[in-house]
């Protein structure tokens, strides 16, 4: 049997960031530092790792939001940081971001009715005004804002916010949705019914890649889990092994262990704000590049031997499982000796 074909597919993907002071004077960190990922249709790839990992960067530049300094990005086999304007326009028709704060995504003097419209306007130009109107009542019920769709984003709160701006997401039939933390900083209420929603989109089939410090949400309706840190994809693993199968990334262990699977209430540790530039507030300096990037905190390291090896090499991804990556050199020891 022949293997499916990815929807999106990045390879050798690298993001530099450089900030000057007048103390340190230039300093370039990586928020992406050779990233090769797949989605594949269908299928929900969730993203986790503490805020900083690169999450965020690598949703932005899957979408081409934000430039890459190498590797490549394609989308049903199109390399999209080639197209040019005209060719992206209509190429998003089979990609959308669902951002974390939705308010710079949303008109200020525009209904959400209006809103959702002029996205079926510029994307479904095949139906009519009739058409458009139906079309509007399905999806605002379909996002709980039947009651609000005579509002204006001042009038909304920060949950309406988001699921505004999923509507008019929806309204252009993606192909894929990158989603970045889609249920922070909501209540519980909303958070459970933004659940149900991402759960009904799933039984469609729509496949999107979820951003989450949530691993209560990410076990729920991931189907694969990517752990990243310091710009790189450390481990993957089929979620419904996410802490249950012998050898986890000892950094995946340690964030397991500060969310609490059990209790969704806490959350990763060093939580970190956007930097303002459209990418993560702390990548990776370059000192850490040489080896592997979790080094300076890992005890397995020490207790296998093998720290001066983590220190020289980059460690490739090992496979320790059914559809189970770990780049650990650690993975490549007794597993009774990596416990």
């Amino acid at each position: 049997m022949s293997e499916p074909t990815p929807l999106l597919t990045g390879r050798g993907l690298v993001k530099r960031f450089r900030t000057r002071s007048l103390l340190r004077g230039t300093k370039e960190t990586r928020a992406l530092d050779g990233v090769d990922i797949d989605v594949f249709p269908g299928e929900v790839v969730a993203l986790i790792g503490e805020s900083g990992s690169g999450k965020t960067t690598l949703g932005k530049v899957l979408m081409r939001l934000t430039p890459i300094d190498a590797g490549e990005v394609k989308l049903l086999g199109r390399d999209l940081f080639s197209l040019g304007r005209q060719a992206l326009r209509e190429a998003r028709r089979d990609f959308q971001m669902v951002f974390q704060n939705q308010t710079a995504n949303l008109h200020p003097k525009m209904t959400v009715r209006q809103m959702v419209d002029e996205s079926l306007r510029l994307h479904r130009p095949d139906l009519d005004a009739a058409g458009r109107a139906a079309r509007i009542d399905q999806l605002l019920g379909r996002v709980g804002l039947a009651p609000r769709a005579d509002q204006r984003p001042a009038s909304l709160s920060g949950g309406e916010r988001r699921r505004a701006g999923l509507a008019r997401i929806l309204a252009t039939k993606p192909r894929l949705i990158v989603a970045d933390e889609p249920t922070s900083g909501l209540d519980a209420a909303i958070k459970l019914q933004t659940i149900e929603l991402l759960r009904e989109l799933k039984e469609e089939a729509m496949t999107y890649l979820l951003i989450s410090h949530d691993l209560g949400l990410v076990r729920r309706i991931a189907d694969r889990v990517l752990v990243m840190l310091h710009g790189r994809i450390i481990e993957q693993v089929p979620a419904d092994l996410l802490g249950k199968t012998e050898f986890h990334h000892p950094y995946t262990h340690r964030l397991m262990r500060a969310a609490d699977l059990d209790d969704e209430r806490r959350a990763p540790p060093r939580e970190r704000r956007d930097d303002g530039r459209g990418g993560d507030a702390e990548a990776a300096p370059e000192d850490l590049h040489a080896g592997c990037v979790h080094v300076a905190d890992c005890q397995l390291a020490a207790r296998l031997g093998i720290l001066p090896r983590c220190t020289r090499e980059r460690p490739t991804p090992v496979e320790v499982g059914r559809g189970h990556w770990v780049a650990c050199f650690g993975a490549e020891s007794p597993l009774e000796d990596a416990r």
